[in-house]
């Protein structure tokens, strides 16, 4: 089968290698020079499936709201006369509850399970390297309220075996020393061990060189 990938961003590569890897014949389109030179130029470089969470989920309504009046705002929704739109809106709206929150979180971490397994033997298949770091992550909370909501996710954490360790500012700090200058802003954290980090930029032009 002739397959076009439009994109060569870090989606786009992985999709045109695992359907070359299948067998098929691959063209990969992209407006830029070079693979990876728009949103996985800049990606935060977290390969984090034990975080994996839904968008929609309780409090973003009126999170979307404050975000509106910001400048850089994480979350930009133009309103346009469009049934699609509002359709796809009260989905949304009918998904920030703590049940359905859940059961998303829950889908969307079986599928990342899957994912670490597929980077690994990626990475044994093909020997690309983009300055991997496989130390864990640690998401910090400056709030009580964000640590209980952290201890919710770590039961749906705790179903599927993914690593973690919801820690105490003090064991934050012992994981990394450098937080003690700023102790006094923690008020805990998730710690992931299992998540990893890389260059996204650089493993997408590996990828695609492969």
């Amino acid at each position: 089968m002739k397959v076009v990938v439009c994109g060569s961003g870090v989606i786009g590569a992985a999709s045109a290698y695992y359907l070359r890897k299948a067998g098929h014949d691959v063209v990969v389109l992209d407006r830029r020079s070079g693979p990876g030179l728009e949103t996985s130029f800049a990606n935060a470089g977290q390969v984090s499936w034990g975080y994996a969470s839904p968008w929609a989920a309780p409090g973003i309504p009126l999170k979307a709201v404050k975000w509106a009046l910001t400048k850089n705002s994480p979350l930009v929704i133009r309103p346009k006369l469009d049934v699609r739109q509002w359709t796809w809106l009260a989905a949304m709206l009918r998904n920030c509850t703590s049940a359905r929150y859940e059961i998303n979180k829950e889908r969307m971490l079986r599928l990342a399970v899957l994912s670490s397994e597929c980077i690994k033997e990626l990475r044994r298949e093909t020997g690309i390297h983009y300055d991997e770091g496989t130390k864990g992550t640690l998401q910090l909370f400056r709030t009580p309220k964000q640590l209980d909501a952290a201890g919710r996710d770590c039961a749906v954490l705790k179903r599927w075996d993914i690593p973690h360790r919801l820690l105490t500012a003090k064991e934050c700090i012992e994981v990394e020393p450098a937080l003690g200058r700023v102790a006094e802003k923690i008020v805990g954290g998730l710690h992931l061990p299992g998540d990893e980090t890389g260059d996204c930029y650089k493993f997408t032009g590996a990828l695609a060189r492969q």
